[in-house]
């Protein structure tokens, strides 16, 4: 019997079926733009395998590969045969130049298997369904004799929707092998990406052999410790780097291109270049001495553009990057160039001068200047035949009217630069930054960046803007997830973050916007099988608990409630101990009105992730609360009850746990009722000084009988800032005389301007509460 590829919801395993699958049943990732199932199934065990002798080398590598996997895992033989003319049975591959250069179709009815593309990636991506179509037992390492060896019969014509189909990998912060960078690549094929951007060069460690410049890896390539956590200025103290050979660079592409891929190479320029200048030091403002960077974050050393021999270490550079790599775009960086030491440099202000640069009010002559840098090796490249790529910075002045615009600080700067005429690449770090946090309970993760972005969030992207016109939609060659490795350390970790979200990635990129559905997305999701069976590390919370609490102010309570795919059974508990199959069995929301540790567990066949969340009531927990003042749009969570649900939220200030503010003060009234009284205050915030994340300036605290006359009961005001003062999560109290007021309004400033010693000087400085406490 067929074994249908249709997930039990409660996760138990594959159902065997008499009928056959519905069009909805079919799991394959990403899903097919057009499918129609039909009746019966296809026996593929011990079927002839016959290529078109038309098909070029690479292609033949392919289906080759095919025939003999599926020999080995289903213990029959499937002999290749390259044919003049196409065989009427068994499993046919036949070029067919009708079809677009990256599609495929795929015919299999009760005769046999015909799949028909044009080029190299049709084929390869329509091998990958074929092998999602077979039990997952093809992507093992030995027979499975018993297992059904059937197809389904169905009818697939796929293309993919766009055709830049990008995943990005940040070997500078932490390095990884040739191999790992191998298996990274053999992971975007399964998924059918078809562009690595590989970043290669930052203030932490330059990582690609540039004979012209030797030390670039000799001391550039190593650093002498790396910042333990986010602890700063603490240090490991252990030499850390690593780089690639020119001739493991080539090994790369070479299989890079063997997998329908090309690599596109990032050389940041002209900031994130500390580990240059720690090698090269004559090419900064100051002449240094400068160090590879062992901390994360933007250095204020950039290279001087004032300096003739900047450019010709960039053209040498690239020059030497072009030869390795045959895509025909470069990527520039461009992004988060600090323009402090340009201020200063006589040699960068001689240039703006001779260049007759000058600021317009929105940006500086600075930016001008950065700008000048674009352009400068934009031309440079396209006298080579090759196209710039940039992060969204470069549209700060003038970018160049050909460059590539990669837009990561949201969606609105391509949407700007599609407007002007710029060909973009959307990787928004609202949807596609894969070093975040994939749950909201941290503790239980890898330690990371922070953030929040599950497997849904990656899903729900929609790219089709409203405000784009046909011609200006035309400019999204397509989408990229960025893979920043600060905080990855292992293949092991790197792996976890990008599996599944991969999955929900590569639907995004290559599903038509009316054949999404998360819903099938999710019934139908196999892919975690195809992970075992191939040994990668992936992450489980699409199977575990998804929780969320909200604030119940008539029953002064936080509600929770929890759901699981399937509605597999969910057991809790509320004092911290691991739940058990004989725990309380949740069956509606749960109420929780004191002090509790809140733990939540489902069971099934494979290992899932324990929910846990710590409660802390206080005398403002489930109060009614209403905010007076506007949070950041982006930063607004929960609002008001964010700051009242008993929950002192961990480090993160992306992870909805804190309510973020900008351009108002956090003005906050709470309904105290009357009934108790209280004489302190305490305000959670997290400050993150490299992100312009500072505390509160001060914290006033107010009281009224009526809600409408205040009388300010306490104040303090925070102490300076300083540049040696550490990052994390900080609490803020006000004490004051007992009171019972029924009404208490906390107002808390942002701090305007930002510090002197800080990058962003002059700047308004973002704050995020968390939990207010009174008591």
């Amino acid at each position: 019997m067929k074994k249908l590829l249709l997930i039990l919801l409660a996760g138990i395993g594959l159902v065997s079926c008499c009928s056959s699958p519905k069009t909805s049943d079919i799991a394959v990732v990403p899903y097919p733009n057009h499918i129609e199932v039909t009746s019966g199934e296809y026996d593929v065990k011990n079927q002839p395998v016959s290529c078109d002798a038309r098909t070029d080398e690479k292609t033949r590598r392919v289906i080759e590969a095919f025939a003999a996997q599926l020999s080995l895992t289903s213990g029959g033989e499937n002999a290749l045969t390259v044919d003049q003319t196409p065989s009427k049975s068994g499993i046919r591959f036949i070029v067919d130049d009708t079809q677009p250069a990256e599609g495929y179709s795929l015919a299999i009815d009760r005769c046999g298997v015909e799949l028909r593309a044009s080029k190299f990636n049709g084929f390869l991506y329509g091998v990958q369904t074929l092998k999602q179509l077979l039990p997952v037992e093809v992507f093992g390492k030995q027979a499975a004799a018993n297992a059904a060896w059937t197809l389904p019969c169905l009818n697939i014509t796929d293309a993919p929707r766009f055709g830049y189909r990008g995943m990005h990998l940040d070997v500078s912060r932490h390095f990884f092998s040739t191999e790992e960078v191998k298996r990274f690549i053999d992971m975007m094929t399964l998924h059918k990406l078809n562009t690595l951007h590989w970043h290669l060069t930052d203030d932490q460690g330059w990582r690609v052999e540039i004979k012209k410049y030797p030390l670039l890896t000799e001391v550039g390539g190593m650093r002498k410790g790396t910042v333990i956590r986010k602890e700063w200025g603490n240090y490991d103290n252990i030499p850390y780097g690593g780089f690639y050979t020119q001739d493991e660079i080539r090994e790369i592409v070479k299989y890079a291109d063997e997998n329908g891929i090309t690599v596109i190479p990032e050389i940041d320029l002209p900031g994130h270049m500390q580990a240059a200048l720690a090698a090269y030091p004559q090419l900064g403002c100051t002449g240094g001495p400068y160090e590879v960077w062992g901390r994360w974050g933007v250095s204020d050393d950039v290279l001087c553009i004032g300096k003739e021999n900047s450019f010709k270490f960039i053209e040498d550079v690239l020059t030497e990057v072009m030869e390795l790599f045959p895509s025909k775009y470069i990527h520039i960086g461009g992004d988060e160039c600090p323009k402090v030491r340009w201020e200063k440099c006589p040699k960068c202000q001689a240039r703006i001068k001779a260049l007759g640069l000058k600021g317009n009010g929105k940006y500086s002559k600075e930016h001008f200047l950065q700008s000048y840098v674009t352009e400068r090796v934009g031309k440079f490249l396209a006298e080579h035949d090759r196209i710039v790529i940039g992060w969204d910075e470069i549209l700060e002045g003038q970018a160049p009217q050909d460059a590539v615009i990669m837009s990561w600080r949201g969606s609105d700067g391509g949407v700007t630069a599609a407007q002007n005429g710029h060909d973009v690449i959307m990787t928004p770090n609202t949807n596609f930054y894969f070093d975040h946090y994939q749950s909201l309970d941290t503790d239980a993760e890898p330690f990371g960046i922070g953030g929040y972005l599950p497997v849904e969030k990656v899903y729900a992207y929609n790219i089709d803007f409203p405000q784009l016109n046909d011609e200006q939609k035309k400019h999204i060659l397509g989408v990229q997830a960025n893979l920043w490795s600060e905080y990855i350390k292992t293949n092991e970790h790197l792996e976890y973050m990008l599996l599944p979200r991969l999955d929900a990635l590569s639907e995004v990129q290559w599903t038509e916007f009316e054949n999404k559905d998360y819903d099938r997305f999710i019934a139908n999701f196999r892919m975690h099988e195809i992970y075992d069976m191939m040994g990668y590390n992936y992450a489980k919370h699409i199977f575990a608990i998804t929780a969320s609490y909200r604030v119940d102010t008539d029953k002064q309570a936080v509600m929770m409630e929890l759901n699981t795919l399937g509605n597999a059974p969910i057991h809790y508990t509320l004092d911290g101990s691991e739940p058990t199959t004989n725990s309380p069995l949740y069956t509606a929301p749960v109420a929780l009105t004191r002090d509790c540790v809140f733990k939540a567990a489902t069971f099934r066949n494979f290992e899932t992730p324990v929910y846990s969340r710590e409660f802390k009531f206080n005398k403002a927990t489930a109060r009614k609360a209403t905010l007076n003042t506007q949070p950041t749009e982006k930063y607004f969570f929960g609002g008001a009850s964010t700051l009242t649900d008993g929950y002192c939220g961990e480090d993160g200030y992306t992870n909805g746990s804190w309510v973020g503010f900008l351009n108002e003060p956090m003005d906050i009234t709470i309904d105290m009722e009357g009934s108790e009284s209280y004489s302190s205050v305490s305000v959670q915030a997290d400050v993150f000084f490299g992100e312009w994340i500072f505390g509160p300036r001060e914290i006033q605290v107010l009281t009224s009988d009526n809600g409408e006359q205040f009388t300010e009961v306490g104040k303090l005001v925070t102490d300076a800032v300083k540049e040696d003062s550490k990052n994390g999560v900080r609490t803020y109290t006000v004490e004051f005389p007992a009171t019972s007021a029924r009404y208490l309004r906390i107002v808390a400033p942002t701090v305007n301007p930002i510090p002197e010693w800080h990058g962003a000087k002059g700047e308004k400085a973002h704050m995020f509460i968390g939990e207010i406490s009174v008591n």
